[in-house]
């Protein structure tokens, strides 16, 4: 079974904070029903599977897949790709970087609305995902992220002996 656990993006607007209480009334609903809620892989995106990370932006994502592997599309408008760094270690896919404030020497600032600073996300990878494969492009401000699924005889699998006490 497929599963990605994203990372508790840092939420400051009250719409997210006011939803989080919904979210997690869906959640007890659905552990109520065990799981009816959530049609198969989907129930892995849940808030259960949801941690802080400390950072100053939390880019939107989006993850899909179909039968060739899973794709993770990440907003990031304002990004170089040169200021975009992306690690699998331990099975955990991270994508981190910086948006910088390109405001010029001399310059005053009479508003500023956009965010800028660090990012990360992170998302545990599923077994299938094939780690060596990952390719990533960025078009149009947005970040795309291709893992390959494994070949089915590739998934590897241990058998553990029982011993006597």
């Amino acid at each position: 079974m497929a599963y990605f656990i994203p990372v508790r993006k840092n939420m400051r607007d009250t719409y997210r904070d006011n939803y989080q209480g919904v979210s997690r009334l869906h959640d007890d609903i659905d552990r109520l029903f065990n799981g009816a809620m959530y049609p198969g892989w989907m129930r892995h995106f849940g808030p259960e599977h949801v941690a802080a990370e400390q950072a100053d932006l939390a880019p939107q994502l989006d993850v899909l897949s179909n039968e060739e592997g899973y794709f993770a599309h990440i907003e990031l408008p304002g990004v170089s790709p040169e200021d975009v760094n992306i690690k699998v270690a331990e099975n955990v896919l991270t994508i981190s970087g910086e948006k910088k404030n390109e405001v010029k020497e001399g310059m005053r600032v009479h508003l500023q609305e956009r965010s800028y600073g660090t990012f990360s996300r992170s998302l545990a990878l599923p077994e299938d995902a094939d780690a060596e494969h990952i390719r990533a492009f960025a078009k149009d401000g947005v970040l795309m992220v291709e893992i390959p699924r494994k070949k089915p005889g590739e998934v590897k699998t241990r058998t553990i002996e029982v011993q006597r006490g």
